[in-house]
């Protein structure tokens, strides 16, 4: 007789930016919190840990429609510099440049002329990602409502405004320290299979827990982490 238990891992949105866990010692992982999936939720496999949030991703754009193309350069250049120095003072917030949820920049490499955009209809803007540390029960409109009155503080230069993105990603630090909890998890959910199919002098066989772990949301500031493997439960001969 033979029990298989196969888990897969979900094609969501998933990013750990390039050089960031060497660089850091740390691995990061970022996912959509606007787009709790449920039909994906319940793929989940049995083995998963909730946690909470370390930060919250969102773009933040200024964008200028005076009509001189040299103003209007210049009118957001300023609001670029003062962004980032309000961001270099202001605790649980930090800047980058890269797409929101995909890739980050150091924003002490981000030049302004290579964000900055002009449209044909006489609009120039450039856009950032603003990041959010999460606080213990802070709701999840809360913080973006803290991101917007950070972002209403920085003086505004001439006849540029701002705004944020509609979509935000959840993500969460260090993911990797879950790893030994998952992993004995999983050993406990095995134990209990054993037991429940009769299959105590049974041999297992698990493939796929060196895989990274996976990060998908579950709630606005709520992550499901777990690592995607196949389980095999044979009995003896």
């Amino acid at each position: 007789m033979c029990f298989r238990s196969a888990v897969l891992a979900l094609s969501l949105i998933v990013a750990a930016p390039a050089g960031l866990a060497s660089a850091q010692g740390m691995e990061r992982m970022i996912v959509t919190a606007n787009r709790v999936d449920a039909s994906a939720m319940r793929s989940a496999p049995a083995v998963y840990r909730r946690i909470p949030a370390d930060f919250v991703l969102v773009a933040v754009t200024f964008q200028s429609a005076t009509r001189d193309e040299g103003e209007r350069q210049q009118e957001l250049e300023t609001m670029f510099k003062r962004l980032k120095s309000k961001a270099a003072q202001a605790d649980g917030i930090d800047l980058s440049g890269g797409k929101l949820g995909s890739s980050t920049a150091d924003i002490e490499t981000v030049l302004f002329t290579d964000i900055y955009a002009s449209d044909y209809n006489g609009t120039g803007r450039f856009t950032l990602t603003l990041s959010v540390d999460t606080r213990e029960g802070e709701s999840f409109e809360k913080l973006v409502g803290r991101a917007e009155d950070f972002v209403n503080t920085i003086k505004i230069e001439g006849r540029s405004e701002a705004y944020l993105g509609d979509e935000q990603f959840i993500g969460a630090r260090d993911v990797t320290k879950h790893r030994a909890d998952l992993i004995a998890d999983i050993a406990k959910e095995v134990a209990s299979l054993r037991t429940l199919f009769g299959m105590t002098g049974s041999s297992v066989t698990l493939t796929g827990l060196e895989n990274r772990i996976v990060t998908q949301p579950s709630g606005p500031l709520e992550l499901e982490i777990f690592i995607p493997y196949t389980l095999v439960l044979e009995t003896g001969s």
